[in-house]
């Protein structure tokens, strides 16, 4: 049996090289930003590192249980050079990929996405079965790509969430409404979306009838919750690396807006988590099976003793955001974390907590 990344103890005196895999999408509604940062900043750190794009990636078998893979060319911006009607494009270079020295990194699989082939998650879980250490695991994205999952497996573990319902039918506004005691206003949700896409304020019975009636219309399929409203100023990002806090960050909620994503215009800002905000978000990377996870949280009213409202948990989480905060606390005196790369460190501290390290 091929052995793990993360079992893997060098035995030898000399320190060894190892490899890292970016498997991510650059999509039109969620720009392939952070693969190609992750990438520079590991290339600087002296890894070697390839990043690939999953649509017409392939991997062909080389030994026992070693791959070359074949991406499309990944530019700077992150953008892969895909063939069209006009014009071809070749392969790169192939890249040879070993469970003994490669660490990959999924960023992005069609499972329950829905953008994505599902072919992408198996090429991940076949990786899996061969003993390459993945991060995250194809469970963990399965439960965080799915907002609907990710709220059963909080309810299961008993964290503080807001009051969530699912809305089983076209015709089924009324009785969701009703099971959360008709409190508007109300927080509608597609169970797959990101970057605040999909997330939907709904101030009456009767606009949630029309916009219930009309995304069942578009997609008989989809599955919708309905969320109690918690009023906040801002909510809580946190990303947690091998059960460790790298950094967090409050996100204030956008001016004549409900939402705080960064990638709707939130302004974010470093924060410093109680120990009850760190033993909760923690305890969610945990549940979802997370190894680099983003955290995200509405804090409770009284932070040192009640729990925070637990929201989600990214398993591809974006790190422009949280990185540029760091960085730009450079300028500011006061601030103890000033300058880091939170990205760098992310890399460093998983090496370091699953003995691994070049």
């Amino acid at each position: 049996m091929a052995q793990k990344f993360s079992d893997f103890v060098f035995k030898e005196e000399k320190e060894q090289p190892y490899k890292l895999l970016i498997l991510s999408h650059d999509d039109p509604h969620d720009p392939n930003e952070t693969g190609p940062m992750i990438r520079k900043i590991a290339k600087g750190m002296g890894l070697e590192c390839h990043l690939a794009e999953f649509s017409g990636m392939y991997m062909e078998p080389v030994g026992e249980d070693g791959f070359n893979v074949y991406s499309f060319p990944v530019g700077e911006d992150g953008k892969a050079e895909l063939p069209t009607m006009k014009a071809d494009a070749e392969y790169d270079k192939p890249f040879k990929i070993s469970p003994k020295d490669t660490l990959v990194m999924a960023r992005g699989m069609g499972s329950t996405v829905k953008t994505g082939n599902t072919s992408w998650w198996v090429a991940v879980e076949n990786l899996e079965t061969k003993g390459y250490t993945v991060i995250n695991s194809t469970k963990c994205h399965d439960i965080c790509s799915d907002k609907w999952y990710n709220q059963v497996v909080f309810q299961r573990n008993d964290f503080n969430t807001p009051s969530t319902v699912l809305v089983r039918h076209g015709e089924g506004a009324e009785d969701a409404a009703k099971r959360l005691g008709n409190k508007f206003p109300l927080i509608l949700k597609t169970s797959t979306g990101s970057r605040g896409v999909g997330v939907m304020w709904i101030e009456s019975l009767k606009s949630l009838h029309s916009v219930v009636q009309l995304l069942f219309r578009e997609d008989e399929y989809v599955d919708i919750i309905l969320q109690e409203y918690v009023p906040t100023k801002y909510d809580v990002r946190v990303i947690i690396v091998a059960g460790e806090i790298i950094g967090a960050m409050k996100r204030p909620v956008i001016s004549d807006d409900f939402r705080s994503n960064v990638s709707q215009g939130s302004e974010p800002e470093i924060h410093e988590l109680t120990e009850l905000e760190a033993s909760e978000a923690l305890r969610a990377a945990q549940a979802v099976d997370g190894t680099i996870v983003g955290v995200d949280f509405i804090p409770a009213k009284d932070r040192e003793k009640d729990k925070p409202y637990m929201i989600e948990v990214n398993s591809t989480p974006g790190l422009m955001g949280i990185e540029a905060v760091f960085k730009d606390a450079a300028s500011k005196p006061l601030i103890k974390d000033k300058g880091r790369s939170i990205t760098k460190e992310i890399l460093t501290t998983f090496l370091d907590r699953t003995k691994w390290r070049t």
